[in-house]
């Protein structure tokens, strides 16, 4: 056990990094080579990176409602939204009666010429 870790764990992580260092090698291989991605304008194409940007592009068309994202939709969309209008117009209706009967003083107000 060296530092604290495992032997399973250190075969792990220098299998990582051998994968990570072989990966990094082909990319500059690939990225060197003036003849091998002139049709890309030097760009060069990774079938993950174009899976992934597919998916999201596609990710409306793919979209099946259930009770699960219906409940996070009215959870994060709907119920704040209805729980800031009532704030709001709690808050304006309390400050009008306030006006209105004379617990607040002309002076007191925030908007003079209402």
């Amino acid at each position: 056990m060296v530092h604290g870790i495992s032997p399973v764990d250190c075969k792990i992580i220098q299998a990582q990094a051998a994968r990570r260092a072989q990966m990094r090698e082909e990319f500059l291989k690939q990225k060197t080579n003036p003849w091998k991605h002139a049709a890309e304008s030097g760009f060069i194409f990774d079938s993950g990176i174009q899976r992934y940007m597919s998916m999201k592009e596609t990710q409306l068309e793919r979209f099946r409602p259930n009770l699960k994202n219906s409940l996070f939709g009215i959870g994060v969309i709907i119920i704040p939204m209805f729980g800031v209008g009532y704030i709001v117009w709690k808050h304006r209706n309390d400050r009008e009666q306030q006006i209105r009967c004379g617990e607040l003083r002309y002076r007191d107000r925030l908007f003079k010429f209402q």
